[in-house]
């Protein structure tokens, strides 16, 4: 065999995978797009300011989409911690080491059976079941046949509705669930800044609020940077939202305590 013919099925193969590799970032890539877009459309509208007046670019929004993901792995985390807690709570704990050691016990008591030679009930209950699942199978029962046949139909129907409705699923409840998730967000920042206004974040030990001084040094505005671009910013204050142009000569100043 030639070294040509040798590489040919492992190119056929990185063909394969880059073609999988290339469908599945085709699905996943708008979807992710489109919950990091949900998430900031949210963010903004809990501050009552509109997404159309500060766009935002497409690596930003991935960055949201991140985020996001990371809060449902989050959530889903913790339904799986209440549920295994339930799990390893009574009575269903008890369940856990009796039922290994009923089916070892049954296993064995059918291997002492078999070394110790043939029992006529044991023979009797197996050639009824042999019986049974002989005339249970499609080949010698049209109706099992009948049965099957729209066992499989109904079966393809319930999978394509399945497929259909994650689909939807993943297009339209995540997004709006993303959306919550950005009000949520915005929301806990307005609940701490309404509480205890501008303050140290304890972590990095930053001022949640923005200053924003004129060309002289004065205070125009102060409070939580909402958003901004080249031309606008939009502040939160106790007594709503700011969106204003940027001009020249002023200063956006933050205060590390």
């Amino acid at each position: 065999m030639t070294p040509d013919t040798q590489t040919k099925p492992q190119e056929s193969k990185g063909a394969h995978l880059s073609v999988v590799v290339a469908a599945i970032a085709t699905v996943l890539a708008p979807g992710a797009y489109l919950l990091g877009l949900s998430f900031y459309q949210g963010y903004l509208s809990a501050f009552g300011v509109g997404p159309e007046g500060f766009p935002i670019s497409t690596p930003d929004v991935y960055v949201f989409s991140y985020q996001t993901v990371g809060y449902f792995l989050l959530m889903l985390g913790e339904a799986s911690v209440k549920a295994l807690e339930k799990i390893l709570s009574p009575p269903l704990v008890y369940w856990i080491p009796v039922t290994p050691i009923l089916l070892i016990g049954g296993i064995y008591l059918l291997w002492l059976s078999g070394r110790t030679g043939p029992n006529p009930h044991i023979q009797r209950a197996l050639s009824k079941v042999k019986a049974g699942l002989s005339w249970l199978h499609w080949k010698n029962n049209d109706f099992i046949k009948a049965v099957g046949i729209v066992c499989v139909a109904s079966y393809s129907v319930l999978l394509l509705g399945t497929f259909t409705i994650a689909i939807a699923l993943f297009w339209w409840a995540l997004p709006l669930d993303a959306y919550s998730r950005g009000q949520n967000v915005a929301q806990e920042r307005i609940g701490k800044f309404l509480e205890r206004g501008c303050h140290a974040e304890l972590d990095t030990k930053w001022d949640t609020c923005f200053v924003l001084l004129d060309d002289k040094g004065l205070v125009i505005h102060e409070g939580l940077l909402i958003t901004m671009n080249d031309k606008e910013m939009a502040f939160f204050k106790k007594d709503g939202s700011y969106i204003f142009p940027r001009k020249a000569g002023t200063i956006l100043r933050r205060t590390l305590h």
